[in-house]
């Protein structure tokens, strides 16, 4: 297979999956199941039964065509035929659709099997038993063998159930589709990361899929659902939280930290931290220092928001910061014990509190790793003494 023709069988695989989500998105019957390579191509369901099975035919590097002698035509006619020889009852309740980027020029039997005043399912069948005759493209004879071979009746009825929809988005106009249907959801600045969350989605219900081996449906409803909660996370008082750090991954946690990156860890083992905490304080201090470089990147924060946030983190240590010295003043002599055990008492209060950068956005490890992302600025700390004891880090 040529370079070429690769690309275009790929770019076939991920137009099917992106031009199915547009076609549940834009379908009149919400309640319409859709399936993608287990009946056809993309089909949808209706208790149990597909309704409708569909054909999709993409090309971008060239115009393709659908004239009578298309072998995109040929192919799907003997996919269908293959349909009515193992189940003829689909007849009798099934739509088949040729969706394609091609366009059907006039008078040829695609055209005539548009939707539309020129609708003739006759003449479609005459042209194309014509061609079974008079062809000599060896290649598309077994195409046209399996179209004389079958019940001609049930072919003449397969005609009335077929539909040719022409000149079909490709796999990048697609797009325009989903932010059609996110519009009135979001503002419109927001539209390319809810359809960039849309899509990621969508591939991932669509892998799990294909992997199976009975049917997963998915509904419009589910779609639509999955729209409206991710479009909620970009509203005024909410921001989108994203997967996007495993530390479970991670063998050495100290080794994974920067040079200047290490003081917020020192902060910890100052205060005797057992493993596991340190272990997860990493992972809150990573996952909070990526997600708020998300949002930066995305335009996402409104001006100083992050700065005022950290305001008022510090705001609320100070107080239980100054508590906790008031504490140990009350002891003539202060051992080391103490301070590590209020330094630990400190931290876990800290741990505990719903400090929210927005009302609605209430991942918890949003706070905690901002808190430790300020404990590496030497901003807050644990320890009654963590200031003299780690300020020479700062200078490294």
């Amino acid at each position: 297979m040529s370079n070429h023709q690769a690309t275009e069988q790929m770019l076939g695989y991920l137009y099917q999956v992106r031009y199915a989500l547009a076609l549940l998105l834009e379908n009149e019957n919400p309640d319409y199941q859709i399936t993608i390579e287990k009946f056809d191509d993309v089909a949808f369901d209706k208790d149990g039964r597909p309704v409708q099975r569909i054909q999709l035919k993409h090309h971008i590097k060239h115009t393709g065509n659908l004239t009578d002698n298309s072998t995109d035509l040929w192919r799907t006619l003997k996919v269908w035929i293959d349909t009515l020889s193992d189940n003829p009852d689909v007849l009798t309740e099934t739509e088949f659709l040729i969706i394609t980027t091609a366009v059907a020029p006039e008078n040829t039997a695609a055209s005539y099997l548009k939707k539309g005043n020129n609708r003739n399912t006759t003449v479609a069948y005459e042209k194309l038993k014509a061609v079974c005759a008079e062809s000599e493209n060896k290649e598309h004879r077994k195409y046209y063998d399996a179209f004389l071979k079958f019940d001609q009746s049930k072919i003449t009825k397969l005609f009335e159930h077929i539909y040719v929809i022409d000149g079909a988005s490709n796999i990048v106009d697609v797009e325009k589709i989903f932010k059609k249907q996110i519009r009135y959801s979001c503002i419109p600045k927001h539209e390319d990361l809810i359809c960039e969350r849309l899509e990621g989605w969508w591939y991932q219900k669509s892998i799990e899929a294909l992997c199976s081996d009975d049917p997963i449906f998915i509904t419009q409803n589910q779609v639509r659902s999955f729209i409206v909660s991710i479009s909620q996370e970009y509203s005024n008082d909410n921001l989108p939280i994203e997967d996007i750090f495993d530390i479970d991954n991670l063998q050495e946690q100290e080794n994974v930290l920067s040079e200047n990156e290490k003081i917020f860890y020192e902060q910890l083992k100052l205060i005797c931290l057992g493993n596991l905490r340190m272990r997860t304080a990493l992972r809150d201090y990573y996952r909070a220092f990526q997600q708020r470089a998300s949002w930066v990147r995305n335009d996402l924060l409104y001006v100083n928001e992050l700065e005022k946030y950290e305001k008022r983190l510090i705001d609320e240590w100070e107080h239980s910061f100054a508590e906790m010295q008031d504490d140990l003043c009350q002891s003539a002599t202060v051992t080391e014990e103490e301070k590590i055990s209020a330094g630990r008492k400190l931290f876990s209060e800290m741990e505990k509190k719903d400090i929210r950068i927005r009302p609605k956005c209430q991942e918890a490890f949003v706070m905690r790793g901002s808190y430790h992302i300020l404990a590496n600025q030497l901003k807050v700390g644990w320890h009654t003494d963590f200031y003299t004891r780690l300020k020479h880090l700062l200078n490294t």
